[in-house]
């Protein structure tokens, strides 16, 4: 068989035509459009792609993006420094600190520093706390937390295929904050059996083999192989490594297309989707930001 293929395109464009209506809104509200701040340090090849992707969807949306670039060179203490004046910008209604991080920085400790609402990628522990407290998907997107842009574009894509989710066997690989876990969640919150595998399971081929739904975000080159694919299976691939010129994903693509009934293409699949979910969360953002001003 022949896997369909899941692209970011159809459900991409459908959710950046409401947020371009959502901003228009926003702006003529409060006299300002939603306005994302983008910290940089170094220049991560990886983080760079990213980058560019998300300073162009945010102009196509209508969302004002700051982009400021430090040198790798700079100290904690400098860059907390940075983000509580960021934090404290009332015209600012995102903050992403872009990984991964020069040695001398700690991502755990800087990421936490990012405040609360203007945490757009959903990444700090206190939003995580928030995704954490609540049991089902639909309580989860009614919640104040902002889902991990990742995490919430591999459920979108899932959710895509409208094949049933609940009592299906799911295997996530990775266990990031970023990926993984909040993945792992997202999918028990619609009553998938889940196991979650990360570089210490024993054997990683018996865990995926007899998987309804794959997502892997582990950022290692075709370490799934085709060959493990299930029949019919759903492989969601969220791994992105800069090979020479190319940008690879986790699985062993065309082997594990042959298996699928679906999958996810890198680049093309996941990615775009994210950034999308990014512009998702910064005009979530603005507009909480907006009314709870406006209550005041």
């Amino acid at each position: 068989m022949s896997a369909k293929v899941l692209r970011a395109k159809s459900a991409s464009n459908e959710i950046v035509k409401d947020l371009r209506t959502r901003a228009t809104v926003v702006t003529e509200q409060r006299g300002h459009p939603p306005h994302l701040a983008v910290l940089g340090v170094g220049g991560d090849p990886s983080s760079q792609i990213y980058l560019r992707k998300k300073l162009q969807a945010c102009k196509d949306v209508g969302i004002e993006c700051t982009l400021e670039s430090l040198p790798d060179t700079i100290t904690e203490i400098e860059t907390l420094r940075i983000l509580k004046r960021l934090g404290e910008d009332a015209t600012l209604d995102g903050i992403i600190l872009e990984l991964p991080l020069p040695k001398q920085l700690s991502a755990r400790t800087l990421t936490d520093a990012i405040t609360t609402e203007k945490d757009v990628e959903g990444i700090t522990r206190k939003n995580l706390g928030r995704l954490y407290a609540e049991k089902r998907f639909d309580a989860i997107e009614h919640s104040d937390a902002l889902i991990p842009c990742t995490a919430h574009s591999i459920i979108r894509l899932l959710l895509e295929t409208k094949q049933t989710i609940t009592g299906k066997r799911a295997v996530v690989i990775g266990r990031s904050n970023i990926v993984g876990k909040p993945t792992a969640y997202l999918l028990s919150s619609l009553d998938a059996t889940v196991t979650l595998c990360h570089s210490k399971t024993v054997d990683l081929e018996r865990e995926v083999r007899d998987t309804d739904i794959v997502v892997s975000g582990a950022g290692v080159p075709d370490l799934i192989k085709g060959a493990w694919i299930k029949k019919g299976a759903i492989v969601l691939d969220a791994g992105t490594t800069v090979v020479g010129r190319r940008v690879v994903g986790d699985v062993e693509y065309d082997a594990a297309a042959e298996r699928a009934g679906w999958i996810t293409p890198v680049p093309g699949g996941v990615g775009p989707l994210t950034v999308t979910f990014l512009l998702y969360n910064t005009i979530l953002s603005a507009e909480r930001r907006t009314k709870k001003a406006f209550e005041n």
